[in-house]
Formats: C-alpha cells, sequence, structure tokens
C-alpha cells in the first residue's frame, strides 16, 4: 500500500498538545506515525492513502479543540 503524507499546520502548538494530538489523529483509520515540529507549528503524519483523506485528519485536529491554520 503506498504511504502518504499530511502536513498540518495547528495555530499555537505546544508540546503539552501532543498527547491529546496523537490521540485523535491516531484514531482516524490508516495513520501509521504521526510527528510534531513546535518550531513550524505543523504536525507531521504519515498515512495509507487508500484509506485516509487529509479531511480526516483535519477534522480530527479540530475535535481535539485546536485550531487548524
Amino acid at each position: 500500500m503506498k504511504s502518504r503524507t499530511a502536513i498540518i499546520s495547528i495555530k499555537d502548538l505546544k508540546a503539552d498538545a501532543f498527547p491529546a494530538l496523537k490521540l485523535a489523529l491516531g484514531a482516524v483509520a490508516g495513520v501509521q506515525s504521526i510527528d510534531f515540529n513546535v518550531e513550524r507549528s505543523v504536525a507531521v503524519v504519515e498515512f495509507e492513502g487508500e484509506h485516509t483523506i487529509v479531511d480526516d485528519l483535519m477534522r480530527a485536529v479540530l475535535k481535539a479543540g485546536y485550531q487548524v491554520i
């Protein structure tokens, strides 16, 4: 299966948000790995392209209480 990578900009991303965001993003079917970059204020999500769409990832961030920019 082909993996894809999404880079999601999250407003005011701080390290204390990582657990909630990992939980929310990890619950999306097809997610393989999640990494964060505080300096760039982004989540980098690797996922199976056939099972996941980027909108699902963005909705998961919003549902966790964070703003996508």
